[in-house]
C-alpha cells in the first residue's frame, strides 16, 4: 500500500532545505530551494517557492505529500489562521500545512518533543523552550535594527563601533580596523560609511564580518574578545532567565553558524550559562532542522518510534552523499 509523504522544510531567509519521507522514516526525497522569509520577500513569492519545493519533492517520488511542516524564519510561534491562510490560496491545502518557526523545527530535532531549549545564534539570535506540556517559549529573536545578543549581525556592530571609536579618538587601538577595512574593500575607516549605506549592502553582508571579530577574539584582540564574551554572557542569561519557565527543560542544545565555528563562543556561552543555571546540560543536535519539522508531523500522527528515527538518520545521511 502506498503512502503519502512527510514533508519538512527549513526555511531560512536566503535558502531552503525541503526533505520527503514515507511513513516509516526512509528518505525518499531532497529538493532546495530560495529563502521563505516572507517579510524580505514578500507573501506572493514565498508562497510560490514552498509549493515549488513541494511539487519538485512529490516528482521525485512519484506521490503525493500527506502533511507538509514548513519551520519559516518570519515566525517566532506557530502560524495563526490568518498567516496559514495566506500560503494555501494555490496548491497546497489547509489541513495539510503545518507552519512553525524555524527554531521550532531546530528544537524538535534535538529534543524530539520532550522538554529542552535550543539556542539559536547566526546572522540573528533567538531562544526557544519547549516545556513539559509541550508549550513554546521564546526569548530574544528581535532581529537586526533592536538587536539579537550574540548574533552575527550584533558582533559585526559592535566590531565596527570600536573600530570608530578608534578612529575618532575616543577608543583604544584595535586589529578589527585592518580586517574592517579589508573585508568591506575601504581604504581609509571614513570610506566605511560609503561600503555599509550602499544599497548592496544587506544585513547578511554586514553580519559576515562577524567571523573576523571572532577571529581576533579567539587570537587575543581585547576588544574583540571583551565584544564575544559580553553577548555570551548576554545569552546565557537569556537562556537562564527562560529556563525559569520550565526548570524540567534542562537540556539545551547550541545551533547556528556563531557557535558552529567558534570554539570560544560555545565556552563562553557554556561557563556563563553553568555559573547563572548549574543544572543546564550542554548537549549536541542529533537531526536537522528538516528532519526536526518531520519528527513533528510523525510525534502529531503518533507514529514516532524508534526504529523511525534511526532510519530518518541513515537514510538522509545516504541520500547527501
Amino acid at each position: 500500500m502506498k503512502h503519502g509523504l512527510f514533508i519538512g522544510i527549513d526555511g531560512g531567509g536566503t535558502h531552503s532545505t525541503a526533505v520527503a519521507a514515507w511513513p516509516d522514516g526512509q528518505i525518499a526525497a531532497i529538493a532546495q530551494g530560495g529563502g521563505l522569509n516572507y517579510f524580505n520577500d514578500g507573501v506572493e513569492t514565498v508562497r510560490l517557492r514552498l509549493e515549488s519545493m513541494v511539487r519538485e519533492l512529490c516528482s521525485k517520488a512519484d506521490a503525493p505529500a500527506q502533511r507538509i511542516c514548513v519551520g519559516m524564519s518570519a515566525l517566532d510561534a506557530p502560524a495563526d489562521e490568518e498567516t496559514l491562510a495566506l500560503f494555501t490560496t494555490g496548491i497546497l491545502p489547509r489541513g495539510q500545512l503545518d507552519l512553525q518557526s524555524d527554531a521550532y523545527i531546530a528544537l524538535m530535532g534535538f529534543t524530539r518533543g520532550e522538554p529542552g531549549m535550543i539556542v539559536i545564534c547566526g546572522t540573528g539570535s533567538m531562544l526557544l523552550l519547549l516545556d513539559e506540556t509541550g508549550g513554546q517559549h521564546v526569548s530574544g529573536g528581535w532581529g537586526y535594527l533592536l538587536g539579537d545578543a550574540g548574533s552575527g549581525y550584533t558582533l559585526a556592530r559592535e566590531g565596527l563601533l570600536a573600530v570608530i571609536n578608534e578612529s575618532d579618538g575616543v577608543g583604544p587601538q584595535t586589529a578589527l580596523t585592518a580586517r574592517a577595512l579589508a573585508y568591506f574593500g575601504a581604504d581609509i575607516p571614513r570610506r566605511l560609511i560609503d561600503r555599509i549605506y550602499a544599497p548592496d549592502c544587506t544585513p547578511d553582508k554586514v553580519a559576515g564580518f562577524a567571523r573576523h571579530v571572532i577571529a581576533e577574539a579567539e587570537t587575543g584582540d581585547p576588544l574583540a574578545r571583551e565584544i564575544l564574551s559580553r553577548n555570551m554572557h548576554r545569552l546565557a542569561g537569556l537562556a537562564a532567565q527562560l529556563q525559569r519557565k520550565s526548570p524540567q527543560a534542562r537540556r539545551v542544545g547550541l545551533y547556528g553558524g556563531i557557535f558552529a565555528h567558534s570554539g570560544t563562543a560555545r565556552s563562553d556561552f557554556a561557563s556563563a550559562l553553568a555559573a547563572l543555571s548549574p543544572q543546564s546540560a550542554i548537549c549536541s543536535l542529533d537531526y536537522p532542522p528538516e528532519l526536526g519539522a518531520i519528527i513533528h508531523l510523525l510525534r502529531k500522527e503518533d507514529a514516532l518510534t524508534g526504529d523511525v528515527l534511526a532510519r530518518l538518520k541513515e537514510t538522509y545521511e545516504e541520500a547527501r552523499r
